[in-house]
């Protein structure tokens, strides 16, 4: 039970370790404050005259509201996961340790998916590509 429980709680200093790290990586300040402006552009009935410009701002919306909202959610997720931990551990609730542990798992998936989009993190990344094979 006692190595459950620390294990448990290596897991979330981990993840929390790397969210932090993702957060640098993905600039979160930065997209967080454009998605400010994005959102404040967008509701300007003016924008609208000129459609391919409402246009590029939705697309940097959607990828703005994607990444910002990942992380938030892992930042959320990781906090309130921590909070049950302590509470389960102090009362010795074996369902909340369970429970907790459950919303782990699902929050290393999230941070090991932003992981993996960090490979991709060229602005042509997400763009079509075409293969020629010549033989």
């Amino acid at each position: 039970e006692a190595e459950f429980l620390n294990s448990l709680e290596a897991k979330l200093a981990d993840l929390k370790a790397r969210s932090e790290d993702l957060r640098g990586i993905f600039d979160f300040d930065a997209k967080f404050a454009r998605l400010t402006e994005v959102n404040a552009a967008l509701e300007d009935p003016a924008l609208w005259n000129d459609p391919k410009r409402a246009q590029e701002l939705g697309r940097e919306k959607k990828a703005l509201d994607a990444t910002v909202g990942s992380l938030n959610s892992i930042n959320q997720g990781l906090k309130d996961a921590a909070d049950l931990f302590e509470l389960g551990r102090a009362e010795d609730d074996e369902d909340t340790v369970n429970a907790v542990a459950a919303d782990v798992a699902g929050i290393k998936s999230a941070v090991a998916d932003l992981e993996f989009k960090r490979m991709f993190a060229n602005p042509a990344d997400p763009l079509n590509c075409f293969v020629d094979i010549q033989a």
